[in-house]
């Protein structure tokens, strides 16, 4: 019943006039006690003026008799009668202004407030009130609280350091509160007949405006359903005349809107479903609400209805939620690349708008598969010309400037690192007809290179042999720790070797004149693990998330120094996972050293 606006709009009505009755009551109370209060404090100021006052303390230092000690011991009989005398004659003088009456009298204490010696109506004790205590203190006081059930007040009598006795003066507030049960009782009953006459009269309000409207809801429900008559056009100039008048021009409009709309729906739905793109689209709530049949090829699931925004793009591992859509400031849409097993793809997101707001995400799923290995093999050739030939390069050269610097060297050693030389320009002959062989490739096709074995050990102890020659030149210290034995692999060697010389390399580059570059090797459960630790200048921990990021440098100016170009960590991480399904980690301390962990499953 109490669901209808009629109901409630005549509820409101009488809510608003009973709070209005309300509040002016309480006004009126508040007034009323507040006068009680006022009209007390302003009669003890009139009878308490500097005058009164004089006298009273005139009459109680009348006799000049020391105040006893303790004040609680004061016997009525050692008090002198004449003091006591005097000061009820000056208070009497002043009754028709305190009115004193049943509900209103007046006591003279000793100076403690605890012993009464004269009260107008014949009380033998009396509560310690604060302001009671206040006065045995020596403080004239007066309280007329509102959450206090009387009103008091107490003058103390005697000298500067001893009150003799006090005066003091009690209203219990039953002549306010009889006026102020009088005024609430008034008060009810005009509360009760307002809420009466409200109702009836909210009703009648109520019911000229929710009939009227009760009526149009009933002949829209039937133009909502189909019949165009139900409803006339009115002649009236009123707000329901101008109601009725525009249900019947948006009956005469309905049919022409959902013919338009039901022919752009087909005309989109068309387009949708023959675009060579993927389409989703999601709600604010991240429910799909449309999909495409390339979207359904592209992401190779038969079923999408139930795909969630947050929850999907988080198991192809897109990286992005809803939030960063809706709440995060960004220009234009965001575009994100993953890989979902051999097929590359990239994801628009963008925002769709209905009626100037934001009604949900579309997403537009592009095949970029041709385009990424294009780009990976552009990389691939980057990264081969400008690294891996300088490695081989830079050993040649090292050795071949050692040999001129020692004409006098033995024909035994001569021979070791002319053979050194040999080996690296071999190296180097087969790098460059690798990279003819792959230049002749079609991108259909792949190289494939017959694994070798590898002994881990013999291949670090060669490494760090050949790379002890540039670790001289700087003053530098450059060992290999095998902890314990490594079994023997199989693989690309060349390529596993490039990967070792490039940290290493790395270690020697950026540690400084006599330092150490530790090369550590190990067989850990079922990996085998090659660590090499140097204290040189170290990565700061800001950029170590970017370390293997293809083209990134640490220092740009460090690394020109160098010769570094920013791919060597990014070849030797793809290297190790694609050719060996390993993992390289490095941990680094600014100023102090790296350490770069390289594990090898074992097969």
């Amino acid at each position: 019943m109490f669901k209808t606006i009629r109901w409630k709009m005549t509820i409101i009505f009488v809510a608003l006039v009973v709070a209005a009755e309300l509040l002016i009551g309480i006004f009126t109370i508040a007034e009323t006690i507040n006068y009680y209060h006022k009209d007390f404090s302003d009669t003890i100021e009139t009878v308490f003026n500097f005058n009164v006052k004089s006298e009273l303390q005139k009459a109680a230092n009348a006799l000049s008799m020391p105040a006893p000690v303790d004040n609680n011991a004061i016997l009525i009989e050692e008090m002198t009668q004449e003091n006591i005398n005097k000061i009820n004659e000056i208070i009497q003088n002043q009754l028709g202004y305190l009115a004193i009456s049943k509900y209103r009298f007046y006591a003279i204490t000793d100076g403690s407030g605890e012993n009464i010696l004269y009260s107008s109506n014949n009380i033998n004790t009396i509560d310690m009130t604060p302001v009671l205590k206040s006065a045995s203190e020596g403080t004239e006081s007066l309280e007329t609280s509102f959450t206090c059930s009387y009103m008091d007040y107490a003058l103390p009598l005697g000298t500067e350091s001893t009150v003799k006795y006090i005066v003091y003066i009690n209203d219990n507030e039953q002549i306010q509160a009889d006026a102020v049960k009088r005024t609430a009782t008034i008060l009810l009953y005009a509360l009760l007949l307002s809420a009466v006459i409200s109702f009836i009269f909210g009703k009648m309000l109520a019911g000229s405006i929710t009939i009227p409207i009760r009526n149009l809801t009933v002949q829209a429900k039937k133009l909502a359903d189909g019949d165009m008559n139900a409803l006339e056009p009115s002649s009236a100039h009123d707000e329901f005349g101008n109601l009725t008048n525009s249900l019947v021009y948006l009956a005469h409009t309905r049919q022409e809107s959902t013919d338009r709309a039901l022919s752009e729906k087909t005309k989109v739905e068309t387009i949708l479903q023959n675009m060579t793109d993927g389409i989703l689209a999601f709600d604010l709530n991240g429910k799909l609400i449309h999909f495409n049949p390339e979207a359904q090829r592209l992401l190779a699931r038969k079923y999408l209805d139930d795909l969630q925004f947050d929850r999907f793009f988080k198991e192809i591992n897109a990286g992005i939620t809803l939030g960063d859509l809706l709440y995060v400031k960004h220009d234009g849409s965001l575009e994100r690349e993953i890989k979902l097993k051999n097929q590359y793809l990239r994801l628009n997101f963008a925002t769709f708008s209905v009626d100037n707001k934001i009604g949900g995400i579309i997403v537009v799923i592009h095949d970029v598969t041709r385009q990424e290995k294009l780009e990976q093999a552009r990389r691939d050739f980057v990264a081969n010309v400008s690294h891996e030939l300088r490695t081989p390069l830079t050993t040649i050269k090292s050795y071949s400037e050692t040999l001129s610097d020692m004409p006098d060297v033995d024909r035994e050693v001569q021979i070791r690192f002319l053979d050194v030389i040999a080996s690296e320009a071999d190296r180097m002959a087969r790098i460059i007809s690798d990279l003819l062989t792959l230049s002749e490739l079609d991108e259909n096709q792949t190289y494939y290179k017959a694994p070798e074995e590898i002994n881990i050990r013999k291949m670090l102890e060669n490494i760090v042999e050949r790379m002890g020659m540039t670790a001289k030149k700087k003053n530098q210290t450059l060992t290999y720790n095998p902890i314990n034995e490594t079994p023997v692999i199989s693989g690309d060697r060349d390529s596993l070797e490039r990967v070792i010389i490039n940290i290493i390399s790395n270690a020697l580059k950026y540690t400084g004149e006599g330092g150490n570059i530790e090369v550590y090797s190990s067989k850990v459960y079922k990996d085998i693990c090659i660590k090499v630790v140097d204290n040189g200048i170290g990565i700061p921990k800001e950029k170590l998330p970017h370390i293997f990021d293809r083209f990134y440098r640490v220092d740009k100016a460090r690394s020109r120094d160098t010769g570094g170009t920013g791919l060597g960590l990014a070849i030797a991480k793809q290297a190790l996972e694609s050719g060996f399904g390993g993992k390289i980690k490095i941990a680094s301390e600014f100023n102090k050293g790296t350490e770069v962990t390289i594990t090898i499953p074992v097969n």
